[in-house]
């Protein structure tokens, strides 16, 4: 072979400036395509078949550690040095064309572990970054570790040692010791990076945002087609999801392709004997984070790389949020969420994913609020194995995971029922907050103010209802444990009772416009579909509202709390709503109960009402006063002990059991939270709240209840204009012009009469049409199976008949 001199063949170090920190420190040897130092002595010219395989094999030597040999050689296209945005593609190689047919098919089968070896070795320099992840770097590692002391040193210390000293050493036993040795290895490895390049390069090209998107909206779909379909989902109120796609493969989706992989080669026990070892190997970084969320409820995931993620950290870098009693609730509900991007398919299964998420979450819960840094020696588990050093599947991931969620519970349990006294508090919320079987509520604070609660909305008003009511808070200050009574606060609401059960109303939402935000492209498209849908709803509030016969304070009046860390992950906002709407409910019905009774005091007790001395047309007349203020009294009664006895008192007897008898081994925390969400759902909806239309009827039915009422007590003087007696007797507290004239009093009476019957007809037709809704509302509601108490309303609602 002929050297050529003029080729520059100088060894540099390279600069590591804007390279991967493991990536090469020299520079590449120069090219024989371009520089060619040697010569090759023609093949066909050797006639010695033993030393022509001998060449062969030493190039083969060569190539299998990535570089040329003399008759074979890179192919003229390809560039040894790469960019950090570069395909790693490896060198493909060109074989001497008048190679020997049986050394050339040898050598073709050998070559393409050169190319592998390549392409694992710039693999593993490249993804060893930090930005990949932990899982990627050791993925890395151990790619390294069999390329230094499984691939590399069976070329040198056995392929190469025969070479040199076994004169019979072939090229088929060359390729013997790759197959006995590393070659599965090296093409398994080799068929695994290529897959995650390919995810990679897919991931880069991908519009995140627009897969984001679509994530979202295939969630928003399932959720809507379960609700359509009846099919509940118990935790989906809880299990929030972050459906963002990351830049990098990272974490579960690296594990999952190899457990991929080895799905892909069952029955090739020493294939997937390699690849189990593998996935344990690179998993370890990822069971430590594991076992520290469901062992601590800590999140050890600098890199974003595990199944939950923390939103409360806007970067890897940044300190998680300080609990407040402002932002508390939005933490437990928002910050850690189960992050869809790479989570493996064995947690995908059941709820085993939402068991892992509420198990940390209950964990950091019991640690905020005692303040402790970890809980590992608290209620520990003697059946896990600590630390967790490999990653279970299936059954044993299954009873892995519900072994930490029992503890967690037990922990949140004990917290809550003997730190808390849980039982307690929720006593106080039903009985100060929904103000049920509260009669010192009504003697102290509601009947001293309804006057002002007749008054329309205004400044003044606030402030003596306030004031009224802190006087009541006061007066309960000496009792002891009391919790929500000095956290509740007063409020004259700036939308009526009505105007917000019909913008919560489930017949407020209808499938056309599901329909329209199902179809929404993008999230501006979605943005801009809610914008619109609000702006048609505040126009539709706004005309609503200037239609309002009414605007007295008790249609507004409604209390509002901040419930303290941590009971608001139990009691949340929507559940602060729903006691709301109750509570303002219970107060109507009791403010018109009130009305009514002040009222029949006046009709039955005033002595002008009884003056015995009217004519028979007055009395008559007089009588049916009484009998529509007793069919009106007979119906607000009704609706009022319906509410709070059929509804209220046997709803929370069954929850205030449920309540009591949880025990440390049976309490589920998310299933107690839903109990109390289902019990407050099922009062609104057996108290007709989930239904606009009745309770627009029934607010038109109040109006004419003040209305009547009104008219009723502001007559006494006109009465007295009835009578000659009457008249007479109190001419002096009436004005001195005025004469008694039997003309102007027959006319008045009829007046009176026309008006009466206006009111009686008016109230007739409201109750009919509200008793005709709750049989309609029975039997196409969403209360149609099990205890139903509308039934009951409905039966005594036709039982009460009206004289017209």
């Amino acid at each position: 072979m002929e050297v050529r001199n003029n080729v520059n063949d100088v060894c540099y170090l390279e600069s590591l400036h804007g390279k991967a920190l493991l990536s090469r420190l020299v520079n590449f040897q120069p090219l024989t395509s371009s520089h060619a130092k040697i010569k090759s002595y023609p093949l066909n010219q050797i006639k010695n078949q033993r030393v022509q395989e001998a060449l062969v094999v030493r190039d083969l030597l060569n190539v299998l550690v990535g570089l040329e040999g003399v008759y074979i050689r890179y192919n003229n296209s390809y560039q040894p040095e790469l960019g950090l945005q570069d395909d790693i593609r490896g060198p493909d190689f060109r074989i001497a064309k008048n190679m020997d047919l049986s050394l050339k098919s040898f050598a073709k089968w050998i070559v393409k572990f050169g190319k592998i070896y390549v392409v694992l070795t710039r693999f593993s320099e490249r993804y060893s970054e930090p930005v990949y992840g932990s899982v990627m770097h050791r993925l890395c590692f151990e790619i390294r570790q069999f390329l230094t002391y499984d691939y590399v040193r069976s070329i040198i210390e056995q392929a190469e040692a025969e070479f040199q000293t076994n004169p019979l050493f072939s090229i088929r036993g060359l390729g013997q010791l790759l197959t006995q040795n590393c070659a599965y290895k090296a093409q398994l490895l080799y068929d695994l990076v290529q897959e995650i390049m390919r995810e990679m390069n897919r991931r880069a090209l991908m519009d995140r945002e627009q897969a984001d998107f679509q994530n979202f909206m295939q969630d928003l779909k399932r959720d809507t087609y379960n609700n359509n379909s009846s099919l509940k989902n118990e935790t989906s109120a809880l299990f929030i999801t972050d459906s963002r796609i990351n830049i990098h493969a990272r974490g579960g989706v690296i594990l999952q392709m190899i457990q991929d992989t080895i799905n892909l080669h069952r029955g090739n026990e020493r294939n997937v004997s390699f690849l189990q070892k593998l996935f344990e190997d690179v998993s370890v970084q990822y069971c430590s984070m594991l076992d520290s969320w469901l062992t601590n409820g800590s999140l050890e995931d600098p890199y974003g790389e595990f199944m939950v993620a923390d939103t409360a950290k806007s970067s890897s870098r940044q300190e998680a949020l300080r609990l407040n009693s402002l932002n508390s609730e939005r933490l437990w509900d928002t910050q850690y969420v189960i992050r869809k991007d790479g989570i493996l398919n064995d947690f995908d299964k059941g709820n085993i994913a939402f068991k892992v998420l509420m198990t940390g979450k209950l964990l950091d819960l019991f640690r905020n609020c005692c303040d402790l840094q970890t809980t590992m020696g608290i209620l520990p588990n003697e059946k896990l194995k600590y630390p967790l050093n490999r990653l279970p599947q299936r059954t044993e991931l299954l009873l892995y995971v519900d072994s930490h969620y029992s503890r967690a519970n037990k922990l949140a349990h004990v917290l809550f029922y003997t730190g808390y006294d849980l039982p307690r508090v929720l006593q106080e919320f039903h009985h100060n907050f929904l103000l049920f079987n509260n009669p010192g509520f009504f003697k102290k604070f509601f009947n001293r103010s309804l006057v002002e609660l007749t008054k329309l909305r205004n400044g003044s008003v606030i402030e003596k209802l306030r004031r009224t009511f802190r006087e009541y808070q006061s007066s309960r200050e000496e009792e002891n444990n009391k919790v929500v009574l000095p956290l509740m606060n007063l409020q004259l609401d700036e939308s009526c009772f009505q105007r917000v059960i019909e913008q919560f109303s489930s017949e407020t939402s209808t499938d056309n416009d599901n329909a329209n935000l199902l179809q929404a492209s993008n999230f501006g498209n979605l943005r801009d579909l809610l914008l619109r849908d609000l702006d048609v709803q505040e126009m539709s509030e706004g005309n609503q509202s200037k239609r309002t016969e009414f605007d007295y304070s008790i249609h507004h009046l409604q209390f509002e709390i901040i419930v303290p860390y941590p009971f608001n992950t139990i009691i949340s906002r929507t559940c602060i709503f729903q006691y709301q709407a109750i509570q303002r409910y219970l107060l109507l019905l009791h403010y018109y109960n009130k009305v009514l009774e002040d009222t029949w005091f006046e009709i039955n007790k005033s002595k002008i009402w009884r003056h015995p001395g009217f004519n028979k047309d007055v009395h008559l007349w007089i009588r049916r006063c009484r009998v529509l203020h007793f069919r009106m009294a007979q119906f607000m009664k009704l609706m009022l002990e319906y509410t709070s006895l059929d509804v209220i008192q046997n709803g929370w007897s069954d929850l205030e059991k449920q309540i009591k008898n949880a025990t440390s081994t049976d309490f589920d925390f998310p299933q107690f939270q839903n109990s109390l969400q289902d019990f407050l759902t099922q009062q609104m909806s057996h108290s007709l709240l989930t239904n606009a239309s009745l309770v627009r009827i029934l607010v038109q039915i109040t109006n004419i209840v003040h209305r009547f009422c009104k008219f009723v007590t502001s007559l006494r003087k006109t009465l007295c204009s009835l009578d000659v007696r009457l008249f007479s007797y109190y001419h002096g507290q009436l004005s001195d012009e005025v004469q008694y004239d039997e003309i102007a009093a027959l006319q008045k009476l009829q007046e009176l009469q026309k008006h009466l019957t206006l009111i009686w007809d008016s109230f007739t037709q409201h109750k009919s049409a509200f008793a005709e809704g709750v049989r309609y509302y029975c039997n196409h509601g969403s209360v149609r199976s099990g205890l139903n108490p509308v039934l009951a309303l409905e039966e005594r609602l036709r039982d009460i008949e009206f004289d017209g």
